[in-house]
């Protein structure tokens, strides 16, 4: 699959040379969708290539919580969003804690286009629209974040 990367707080700067190859290569390791139904396929895909570079399953956020993120890896804390839009908040909740209690330095955020959400189903967080609203929490969430969003060739 390919994808474009933006940044949040200068992100990218803070994301190691190696993360950034490790977490590009686990997108370019996803099938395309070419329709609905397609999140879990897609995240198997991705987990099991993180995975392989030394990346963990879920992230607890707090003890006894039951609230996790993706995966983490060396100070740095991942979300994959392929489902709804309202869970997009609650990862940047999760990771905010997460970089406040100082247990990851940096954010990664992977989730699809908009146009790639279409394909998805309605209502699926879609990258275009995370950036627009970070602009508005940039005071309330200042975790520095590369933004990845898994894009279909046209």
């Amino acid at each position: 699959m390919i994808f474009s990367a933006r940044e949040h707080c200068e992100g990218k700067k803070f994301l190691s040379k190696t993360h950034k190859k490790e977490i590009e290569a686990a997108i370019a390791a996803i099938t395309p969708p070419t329709g609905s139904g397609r999140s879990s396929k897609m995240r198997a895909e991705f987990l099991g290539s993180l995975k392989v570079s030394g990346w963990t399953d879920e992230l607890t956020v707090s003890p006894n919580s039951g609230m996790t993120i993706t995966s983490y890896k060396e100070s740095v804390g991942l979300c994959l969003q392929t489902g709804n839009m309202a869970r997009m908040y609650a990862d940047l909740i999760k990771l905010q804690t997460l970089y406040l209690n100082g247990a990851i330095s940096v954010a990664v955020i992977v989730l699809p286009s908009s146009t790639t959400a279409k394909i998805l189903g309605s209502n699926i967080a879609a990258a275009e629209r995370l950036e627009r609203e970070l602009v508005v929490f940039k005071k309330t969430y200042h975790v520095p974040t590369a933004i990845y969003s898994l894009e279909v060739s046209e």
